[in-house]
């Protein structure tokens, strides 16, 4: 079974004791369609149900009847009760006995499985970036270096986690349970939507960028001065002096470390070697301060290191060196402007 499968068993489980919302409905018959195993694992599921169901009709008998019939029975065979009971009688009331039993513990095991405290469970991307698809149906991207805490399940009215370093968000809607991401003092709260964070941005600050949707930022201690972003727009939160400040997200790379899709338009050679060094988490590096002056145009898509840097190279009159520990940028330089 998937990672995931945990959080559609708690699905097919609210499902069936008519808890599910019209959009989880859909959910989960979107999940059965897709996959013949899913579909066996909840036809599975609704033969078990039936089974109970089955048992707790038939269990629904007057219980004060059949006994006061079952002490009856044993009177007219000159015995008391409990002694051994009659055959005929004794299958009854064992079927009575084990409907209960099955009507109390099956809801149990669910009750038992629901009470249990969530476990916290940890993804980290050490090399490279991490995917994962949460118990509600978000997905995470982590970049190399983050951190990502959150619950086996989201009990309670919210779906919170914690977040070290940058990652990407696509939160699975649902208006009743809001998504929370917690970063030190910083909230981050969604209802369904996808944006980047990065908690550890320049100059000890924290920035959101939103691709869709709405998303709430503001400060753990200060919940009253709550910003709001909408697509396209940032907003940069500093631990420091406790500002949020608010602008539209100019830089069209910002993803540029998960979708690996680089696009400059007369984007300076410093500003070139800052985005590979981080995209490509490689040690790059100019030779000379003044080969930052250099510009190039072009558009990268998920194009390999060595390849970009093999068109630095034939644009700009640069060379280019393997230090072992990284590349070396180097050349004539360039005219500004050029």
């Amino acid at each position: 079974m998937e990672p995931t499968s945990t959080y559609y068993i708690d699905l097919i489980a609210r499902y069936f004791y008519g808890e599910a919302t019209p959009d989880e409905i859909h959910e989960l018959e979107a999940w059965v369609k897709v996959d013949p195993a899913n579909a066996a694992i909840f036809s599975e599921f609704q033969k078990t149900w039936k089974a109970v169901e089955d048992t707790r009709i038939a269990a629904s008998v007057n219980l004060d009847d059949e006994w006061n019939k079952l002490k009856t029975k044993t009177k007219s065979a000159n015995f008391e009760f409990p002694g051994s009971l009659p055959k005929t009688s004794f299958l009854p009331w064992f079927v009575r006995v084990a409907a209960i039993f099955l009507i109390l513990a099956v809801p149990s095991f669910f009750l038992y499985r629901y009470l249990q405290a969530p476990a916290e469970n940890q993804l980290t991307a050490f090399a490279g970036m991490v995917g994962q698809t949460l118990p509600d149906g978000t997905i995470v991207t982590l970049n190399t270096g983050a951190k990502l805490t959150y619950p086996s399940r989201f009990d309670g009215p919210l779906r919170k986690v914690s977040l070290e370093g940058e990652a990407w968000f696509e939160v699975a809607h649902n208006r009743s349970k809001p998504f929370i991401i917690a970063s030190e003092n910083v909230r981050i709260r969604v209802v369904g939507t996808a944006f980047s964070v990065n908690t550890k941005a320049w100059n000890n600050t924290q920035e959101v960028i939103l691709s869709s949707g709405v998303v709430r930022v503001y400060f753990q201690n200060k919940p009253e001065a709550t910003t709001l972003l909408f697509p396209g727009e940032k907003a940069q939160l500093s631990q420091d002096h406790y500002t949020i400040i608010k602008s539209a997200n100019e830089d069209v790379n910002f993803l540029a470390w998960k979708t690996r899709h680089l696009i400059f338009n007369n984007t300076s050679l410093t500003e070139v070697v800052a985005l590979l060094t981080k995209v490509y988490h490689s040690n790059i590096h100019l030779s000379d301060d003044k080969l930052g002056d250099c510009r190039i145009t072009a558009t990268f898509d998920k194009q390999s290191l060595e390849s970009i840097l093999n068109v630095l190279k034939a644009t700009l009159n640069l060379q280019v060196r393997n230090t072992g520990a990284g590349f070396e940028l180097s050349g004539p330089g360039c005219d500004k402007g050029r």
